[in-house]
């Protein structure tokens, strides 16, 4: 019988701030308006974008971006995470290396808080490397990824 993995996120909100909208809709094919097209559309959820985002951003060391301050953008509820339990404990190990502290732990709602404000410092760099280059944006991500990984 398979065991599954406590979620302590599943109640939790993935938002993101809302002037960031026009890039989930044309980079993520379940965006409203987004392309089928992979070459063009890469991510194929909202939350691969989104983790692209809070990884680049954990990558360079960017600071999370408050994004209790403006107007934001649920998109997803934490409860994604039940289809793959290897991402809350990423988050968790992510809370923990940036707070230093495992009390952190004890808190999912400030570990959300703080993953969506490393996917918003990331998206930016995203849209970057989806945009830099004479390739389609799949391809212009692949080759930025892979510079970013050998830096």
């Amino acid at each position: 019988m398979t065991q599954k993995s406590h979620n302590p996120f599943s109640t939790a909100r993935l938002e993101y701030p809302t002037e960031q909208k026009p890039h989930y809709d044309r980079y993520a094919r379940t965006g409203v308006g987004s392309s089928a097209q992979v070459d063009k559309t890469p991510f194929p959820r909202m939350i691969d974008l989104w983790w692209a985002g809070l990884s680049v951003s954990v990558r360079k060391g960017l600071e999370p971006v408050d994004i209790g301050k403006g107007k934001t953008t649920f998109f997803i509820p934490g409860s994604i995470f039940d289809s793959d339990p290897w991402r809350i404990q990423v988050l968790q190990l992510v809370a923990l290396r940036l707070k230093g502290d495992p009390e952190i732990l004890l808190n999912p709602p400030e570990i959300i808080t703080l993953a969506n404000g490393l996917a918003a410092a990331g998206i930016p760099d995203i849209v970057e490397m989806l945009t830099s280059g004479d390739e389609e944006p799949i391809w212009n991500l692949s080759n930025a990824t892979e510079k970013l990984l050998s830096e």
